[in-house]
Order: structure tokens, then C-alpha cells, then sequence
């Protein structure tokens, strides 16, 4: 059986394997988020870290970008 895949998108309809997009989270962010919305749906998870990235730092977090560069 081969490896299941949970694609998200960010707003610009750029899609990934959400997996994947884990080592790309902050981890405090990711854990604080995981505490307060586990269990929920991937999506849901990668739209509100989008966020938490931007209220703490300020900045688009890079796979929220049109053209991400991983």
C-alpha cells in the first residue's frame, strides 16, 4: 500500500503535502497550536499557523507565498 497524502493549500491555491509542510513551522507556534485545535482538520491547522506566523513575526511565513521556495 503506498504512502497516504493530506494536501492543503495556501490562499493562493499553491498545494503541498501538509507532512511536509511540518518542518517548515516554527515549533513553538506548531505545538502551541496543536494544544488548542487537536484534533482538526489539516487544512484548518495550516490556514491558522499561516496566521500565528504572521502575528508573530510580522511576516508572510514562506508556504503561504505564491511561488514558496522550500
Amino acid at each position: 500500500m503506498g504512502e497516504y497524502e493530506v494536501m492543503v493549500a495556501n490562499e493562493n491555491g499553491y498545494g503541498m503535502d501538509f507532512e511536509k509542510t511540518i518542518g517548515y513551522m516554527d515549533d513553538e507556534i506548531r505545538e502551541e497550536l496543536h494544544r488548542e485545535l487537536a484534533p482538526c482538520p489539516e487544512q484548518e491547522f495550516f490556514d491558522r499557523y499561516a496566521a500565528a506566523h504572521l502575528e508573530k513575526y510580522g511576516e508572510e511565513w514562506e508556504l503561504s507565498k505564491a511561488n514558496p521556495v522550500w
